[in-house]
């Protein structure tokens, strides 16, 4: 059970720390390093639809850390929120991830990325099958 409760923290204070690294105030001095060749004017319409789109995808990761760590004190209460943490993973991770790197962003970072959305996953599935060996659980509680 102590793996689950880590994974669920680590988990979590890593969409956290990733949810405030997208915070606009934050990411908009890097949007060259990001999407090199930007060629939103400060304050026009895609510099502020960029904007947009990161305080959003901040929120969502925010949102998420923090459901994360709440769900670490009670982990098998919480299962479900584990298996989306995976699938969001997987989906909004490193397919995404994949995607950016196929439309010709740097992968360096993307890499990056993949393999940190891959130890995630991992270790959550680890965690999990874990638990269930030590206790019979089922996927989620009934």
């Amino acid at each position: 059970m102590k793996s689950l409760t880590r994974w669920y923290r680590v988990t979590g204070v890593v969409y956290v720390l990733l949810g405030l690294s997208w915070l606009p105030v934050v990411t908009m001095a890097t949007v060259s390093q990001k999407i090199p060749d930007f060629d939103g004017t400060p304050g026009g319409t895609a510099m502020t639809g960029f904007a947009d789109w990161m305080l959003v995808f901040s929120l969502d990761l925010l949102v998420l850390g923090a459901f994360l760590l709440v769900g670490s004190r009670r982990p098998m209460a919480w299962l479900p929120l584990l298996w989306l943490t995976i699938a969001l993973g997987v989906v909004r991770g490193i397919a995404d991830d994949v995607y950016m790197i196929a439309r010709g962003y740097p992968p360096l970072p993307f890499l990056g990325f993949i393999i940190l959305h891959a130890a995630i996953i991992a270790w959550g599935v680890l965690a999990w099958r874990g638990v269930r060996r030590q206790t019979g659980a089922r996927l989620s509680p009934r």
